[in-house]
């Protein structure tokens, strides 16, 4: 009974001040908003740079007069190592077919010998597709004897790493801000709300309520405005995606967990704000 008490006056304060609650509901909504779509940003990119991560490959080339009993040695050698996920050992008989199959010419009408040494096509296991490590990796399959030459997209990883952790800093630091200031704004509304009822507070002192009686309306409007504010936002960012998927560009991801995120974001928000409004000016009611 009483939490339903709470739950009710909780809703009246709301209606009580409709436009400072409008006001906050608007604010959590835009910034809620800002931060889906941050956080979607980050999805996406993640996305992307993981497709282009997988395609990453190292290509061993190996000694032009190794045999092929050899070069398959290399490859057991080179499947052992720390995150190796697939080696393709390639022949040089293997290597004229793929040049046939390229350029449309055989290799023989070209020379009349096959210049092209046998290799190997490394895959590396996703967690390991990172400069730092294949740079590592690279080192270790050098060192392999039978090895001539190994080749991989230095220039991609390395921008990729190196200013990725920007990008995310950059959106964790405006995310970070619009929760500020979410917090700020809730908790601008219920200081005035509490300001605003202080008669019928001090009844409520005067005639026995407890502190958490008092509270508790307070901490609902809190909740109610924060999940309100960030249900808009996720209704426009839901909407924005399907149209983004359906005129412009159709393969955005669209994660369920951006929506649950923003939810608990909103109402954790709304309960945090109320909180550190009541710790404070009810002592000075």
């Amino acid at each position: 009974m009483k939490i339903w008490f709470s739950f009710i006056e909780g809703i009246r304060n709301i209606k009580r001040a409709k436009l400072a609650s409008t006001i906050t509901i608007t604010s959590v909504a835009f910034a809620h908003l800002l931060i889906g779509v941050f956080l979607l940003f980050s999805v996406n990119i993640n996305q992307i740079i993981g497709d282009v991560r997988s395609k990453i490959e190292l290509e061993v080339f190996l000694e032009a007069d190794l045999s092929v009993k050899s070069g398959r040695s290399v490859e057991k050698k080179i499947i052992g190592l720390e995150g190796v996920k697939d080696v393709k050992y390639i022949s040089k008989e293997d290597a004229a077919k793929r040049f046939q199959e390229e350029f449309g010419r055989n290799i023989y009408e070209v020379l009349t010998f096959n210049p092209l040494p046998s290799s190997c096509t490394v895959k590396v296991k996703k967690g390991y597709r990172n400069y730092s490590f294949i740079k590592k990796l690279s080192t270790e399959i050098g060192r392999i004897d039978g090895v001539d030459e190994v080749k991989y997209q230095k220039q991609i990883l390395s921008l990729i790493d190196r200013y990725i952790t920007i990008v995310y800093a950059i959106a964790a630091a405006a995310g970070i801000i619009l929760i500020i200031i979410a917090i700020v704004l809730l908790y601008n509304t219920i200081r005035l709300t509490i300001y605003g009822r202080k008669d019928l507070i001090d009844i409520m002192k005067l005639v026995g309520a407890t502190k958490t009686m008092i509270k508790r309306p307070f901490i609902v409007e809190g909740f109610v405005e924060g999940l309100f504010g960030a249900l808009i936002a996720s209704v426009i960012l839901y909407g924005s995606i399907l149209l983004i998927k359906r005129y412009i560009y159709p393969y955005v991801v669209n994660a369920v967990e951006i929506y649950i995120i923003l939810l608990i974001s909103g109402a954790t928000i709304g309960i945090i704000a109320s909180g550190m409004s009541l710790v404070r000016h009810l002592k000075e009611i």
